[in-house]
């Protein structure tokens, strides 16, 4: 549609970490991107639990804001892997003409009408887009002492009919975004694997084993910190984490490299302290 967006910043970010919200406020500002508030929010209805139990309730509700953003002809951006992928599927969804026709039945109720003619962006592929020249020309700290182990997270990867922009295997944009950041990514993702988020409310003991196999790989690389683009990985790694690997979410970095302070971005309230930040701006 535009290059205007709708920030959707979804339900974790503002209730449990706002110090990430903060950081992607700095950095969308900071490469001048046209975001508002999307006006009406409301849960995405994430795509572990809640759509599981109301497909059709997800639908509606996706589509109602999406038809918000279509009216006012903007595009959506998110912050958060779920709230990616739970537009993404919809959106998907939604192609299919009688599904269409029997969500904007719903929506009539409400005064609204779904179209099919939003798209939806998460940071990490508007940051992608960018390109290496485009992120190098807003760096204004040294990061090169970072050594980064890029994490995707499951929601952008997969699955791939849902129209995501990263490939499930071996994905690469994390990474380069990493590296035209200037830190040192030393580990590269090939199959990516799961955090163990997604069952810590099934099986405590699972989704530990699941947590310390991925960061076992990735203190073996040699890396100081993990990066990420999802707030959910970004709290399974910081708060349920044994080993004390510090961890980042892609805002951070990003802010971090753009010049913000680690006080401006919160870095105090991250449980696994990343320790002094060089490189004054």
């Amino acid at each position: 549609m535009s290059d205007s967006y709708y920030l959707f910043k979804g339900c974790l970010i503002p209730t449990r970490v706002p110090n990430l919200e903060k950081a992607s406020l700095i950095v969308l500002d900071a490469m001048g991107v046209d975001h508002r508030p999307l006006p009406g929010a409301t849960c995405c209805v994430e795509p572990i639990g809640l759509r599981s139990m109301a497909a059709d309730t997800w639908l509606v509700t996706v589509a109602r804001m999406l038809a918000i953003a279509e009216t006012e002809g903007r595009d959506v951006l998110t912050l958060c892997n779920g709230c990616y992928l739970s537009f993404q599927e919809a959106c998907h969804a939604l192609q299919d003409p009688a599904l269409l026709e029997k969500v904007n039945l719903v929506l009539s109720s409400l005064g609204r009408e779904y179209r099919g003619g939003v798209k939806v962006r998460h940071l990490l592929d508007l940051a992608h887009e960018k390109g290496e020249e485009g992120v190098k020309s807003h760096v204004r700290r040294d990061l090169s002492a970072f050594k980064v182990a890029p994490h995707s997270g499951c929601h952008v990867l997969r699955p791939s009919k849902a129209g995501l922009r990263e490939r499930a295997y071996a994905p690469r944009m994390l990474g380069d975004v990493a590296r035209w950041l200037g830190s040192t990514v030393v580990s590269e993702e090939g199959w990516p694997e799961c955090c163990g988020g997604g069952v810590a409310s099934i099986d405590d003991g699972v989704s530990t084993g699941m947590l310390e196999d991925v960061c076992s790989v990735y203190r073996r690389s040699g890396a100081t910190c993990i990066l990420t683009p999802c707030p959910f990985c970004f709290s399974q790694f910081d708060l349920r984490q044994k080993g004390g690997l510090p961890v980042l979410h892609l805002s951070e970095l990003m802010a971090l490299a753009f010049g913000a302070t680690p006080e401006e971005i919160g870095l105090r309230y991250h449980r696994t302290k990343l320790g002094p930040i060089s490189g004054s701006p």
